[in-house]
């Protein structure tokens, strides 16, 4: 294991621990947000590229469900990125939300947040309206986020991801 991987699972595990238990804005049936918080950079930046490279860095974001968030419905993603040509195809983030049910190795994408939707070229937050989905006990829910840079010369970076309930 390279120490790079090393440090992308201490920081999953640390992360999702960190916000597994969590009630925001102090509802009764759950929180309003729920972050993807294994994805929010700890350093205070973005996970980007260095230098003159280009390709894809992809990222697993689990998102924890909690037992009084089951039955709820979510589908509205909020994407936080930097991606400096707008809409242009030099560079790109993607939040792909998907779902499985436990032990099965099957995914199912149930929506894709894309930074080539907006024109905004320095930091930002859109919000991507997914088909609503009902939390259950017996699945898993995670993003896959894809940064893609092809034009070295545009700085492109993932800065956090978070899910809205629909109820």
């Amino acid at each position: 294991m390279t120490r790079r991987s090393a440090i992308l699972v201490i920081a999953l595990t640390l992360g999702s621990a960190s916000f597994s238990g969590k009630v925001l804005a102090g509802s009764a049936d759950g929180p309003l947000d729920q972050i993807g918080g294994a994805c929010v950079p700890d350093g205070g930046f973005g996970v980007g590229f260095r230098g003159a490279s280009t390709g894809t860095i992809r990222l697993l974001c689990p998102f924890p469900v909690n037992s009084n968030m089951l039955g709820a419905n979510v589908g509205l993603t909020f994407l936080s990125f930097i991606d400096g040509d707008g809409i242009g195809e030099g560079a790109r983030v993607q939040a792909i939300f998907r779902h499985a049910a436990i032990g099965s190795n099957v995914a199912i994408t149930n929506g894709v947040c894309d930074s080539n939707t907006s024109t905004a070229t320095g930091p930002t937050n859109i919000g991507c309206f997914n088909p609503s989905l009902t939390l259950k006990i017996d699945e898993t829910y995670w993003w896959d986020i894809e940064i893609q840079r092809s034009d070295p010369s545009i700085n492109v970076e993932f800065l956090s991801v978070g899910m809205r309930y629909y109820n």
